[in-house]
């Protein structure tokens, strides 16, 4: 807990951690995995099997999240699919050197899978074939959103990947087509999303054996939302019987964002949460029963996750 000019704020930016599910993977989980294996191999059948795959995990996931990752999956593999039976058009062509048409079995691409993280990056892969031209283009998702661009370099025999950054805490994917006369090689990329930040304006609540209600702001820039608490970006995933914990209604100026001057500039130092413009702050309002005369001050802990992250509070009554 700090202290400053009178105010008290705690921000906790705790580590990822594993939060709910441990010791093995669901029945869900591993028929997700098993889709994306297939999903590696570059044919119309393995495909479709890989999206068998992730409908019959889909209807085994409970969370939002997991249903979400599973359509994600089932777009790629369509769009792989079209990529391996259609020509893309308003791709960019390249010409490469004449060679005897015995010669003309070769696409190679020195990379077919890229992974980056959520900075803006540019990656260079370089093209080797006996064909003539050469076409690269960026497969669209199935709901028209591309955020991958290709530039070709005919003279050099390669191509230049680009990424803006990721402003989103979820990761995202696309893949881009390269063809060469009858071959056709496919590029996947997957750029991690930014890191999540989580932060409370308490970490300690006391109430008296009375009971009663108190409430602590929730910070958060995750890009996720969770069904179980009305869509906002953070839950609710362990609290004692006699706690009960509300959701209230988002906040646009919470307390952080109405430090002003030097105060606002030394806790922005010390906190990442401040910082980003992508976080919402809400309202947590916590619910204590009153406690039976006589009977033992006791203290239990809150503890809410946001995307990889946690943050505990401590709830005591006297």
């Amino acid at each position: 807990m700090r202290w400053i000019k009178g105010c008290t704020l705690a921000i906790m930016i705790v580590a990822p951690a594993a939060l709910a599910a441990q010791g093995g993977k669901s029945s869900g989980d591993r028929l997700y995995n098993q889709g994306v294996e297939l999903q590696k191999k570059q044919t119309v059948k393995a495909q479709r099997q890989a999206i068998e795959k992730f409908r019959s995990a889909k209807r085994l996931y409970d969370s939002a999240a997991n249903k979400k990752k599973c359509d994600d999956a089932i777009v790629v593999s369509n769009n792989i699919i079209k990529g391996l039976t259609d020509d893309t058009p308003h791709a960019t062509t390249t010409t490469a050197p004449a060679k005897p048409s015995a010669a003309r079995e070769t696409l190679v691409l020195s990379s077919e899978r890229l992974q980056t993280d959520a900075e803006e990056r540019t990656v260079t892969v370089t093209v080797r074939t006996q064909e003539p031209k050469w076409i690269v283009s960026p497969v669209a998702n199935e709901g028209g959103e591309s955020f991958v661009t290709v530039t070709a370099h005919p003279e050099s025999q390669s191509f230049d990947v680009y990424c803006p950054a990721n402003g989103s805490t979820q990761k995202r994917s696309q893949y881009v087509k390269v063809a060469a006369g009858n071959l056709m090689k496919t590029l996947w990329i997957e750029q991690s999303g930014k890191p999540t930040t989580l932060g409370i304006s308490k970490a300690v609540v006391t109430f008296t054996s009375a009971g009663g209600s108190k409430s602590v702001e929730v910070y958060s820039n995750s890009s996720e939302t969770e069904e179980d608490n009305n869509n906002r970006n953070w839950s609710v995933y362990y609290k004692p019987s006699w706690v009960n914990v509300v959701g209230e209604e988002k906040k646009e100026d919470g307390f952080l964002r109405k430090l002003g001057g030097k105060l606002k500039k030394l806790v922005e130092k010390e906190s990442t949460v401040v910082a980003d413009s992508t976080v919402v702050t809400s309202v947590m309002k916590i619910v204590v029963s009153s406690k039976p005369y006589g009977t033992q001050a006791r203290s239990g802990e809150v503890m809410i996750k946001s995307g990889d992250q946690q943050a505990k509070i401590i709830v005591q009554q006297d």
